[in-house]
């Protein structure tokens, strides 16, 4: 009897331990991934086969239209969905945004067109924090391209790495959204 108490004890300590070194390697991710954001950088962005739905409308729309989006395209999804924003400067109504994911095959349905989105050279920085703060990434990006002398030009991209599920909304203060600017 002593014996499997004494086993029961030390399965209970390292368990305990085993939680601290996953919690440690939790925090050590956090400080990777916080020393990396903010970061504004160049990219060279290759063609990708996409599905999209386009509209003109109000920003918080996009959740909404890439449940459209995901319902068609199902299991030919690749990678995180992103939205392509038309309008040169921020409009509150009438804004002109495509929801778009790559995908391994087109799919036209449902509202859903196929095509290709041609690479192009981008300024991109990754967010980490609610949508509601977005416009401080803007402005980096901004200052960023003044600065090296570029020319931006539309579509803006968002890619949605982290954001709210599907069923439950996360912690916004997570969010992770890549701003792509393209430059010339």
């Amino acid at each position: 009897m002593e014996k499997a108490q004494q086993l029961e004890f030390k399965v209970r300590e390292l368990r305990e331990k085993q939680k601290q070194i996953r919690s440690e390697v939790d925090d050590l991710k956090e400080v990777k991934f916080m020393s990396e954001v903010q970061e504004v950088m160049i990219k060279e962005l290759e063609d990708l086969q996409v599905a999209c739905i386009r509209y003109k409308g109000k920003y918080q729309e996009v959740g909404q239209y890439l449940g459209q989006l995901f319902k068609q395209v199902g299991m030919h999804a690749v990678g995180a969905p992103f939205s392509l924003y038309y309008d040169e400067e921020y409009t509150e109504e009438d804004a002109d945004v495509e929801v778009c994911v790559e995908v391994k095959k087109k799919v036209d349905k449902g509202g859903v067109t196929s095509r290709t989105l041609k690479g192009c050279k981008v300024v991109s920085i990754v967010h980490v924090g609610p949508y509601e703060t977005l416009s401080k990434s803007y402005k980096a990006i901004e200052d960023y391209i003044i600065e090296k002398g570029l020319t931006s030009y539309a579509p803006s991209r968002e890619i949605y790495h982290k954001g709210p599920g599907m069923l439950m909304k996360g912690n916004p203060e997570k969010y992770r959204t890549e701003i792509q600017m393209p430059v010339r």
